[in-house]
C-alpha cells in the first residue's frame, strides 16, 4: 500500500508544478492568491500521504497548521481594501 501512497504523492506533485506555473502567469492578484491557496492544499495532501506512507503521525499536525495558515491568508486577502476595488471592476 505504501507504493500507492507514493504514486499518489508524485501525481499530486506533478499537478503542483502546473499550479506553480499558473501562479507565475496569473494576471491578477486574485488569480495568484487562488493558485497559492491551491498549491497549499496540494501540499497538505502530499504531507498527509507521506504521513500515512512513512507512518510519521507528526506530519498530520504539520498539515493541520498549514491548513489553518492558509485559511488565515485567504481571509486576510479577501478583507483587504484593494480586494473590494478589484471585485467592483
Amino acid at each position: 500500500m505504501s507504493v500507492f501512497y507514493a504514486g499518489a504523492a508524485v501525481f499530486l506533485l506533478v499537478i503542483l508544478l502546473g499550479v506553480l506555473v499558473g501562479l507565475m502567469l496569473a494576471p491578477t492578484s486574485a488569480d495568484r492568491m487562488l493558485a497559492a491557496c491551491l498549491s497549499g492544499s496540494l501540499g497538505v495532501a502530499v504531507l498527509l500521504l507521506v504521513s500515512v506512507a512513512q507512518e510519521v503521525p507528526m506530519l498530520v499536525d504539520v498539515a493541520l497548521v498549514l491548513v489553518a495558515l492558509g485559511a488565515v491568508a485567504i481571509s486576510s486577502f479577501a478583507s483587504r481594501p484593494q480586494a473590494a476595488q478589484e471585485r467592483a471592476r
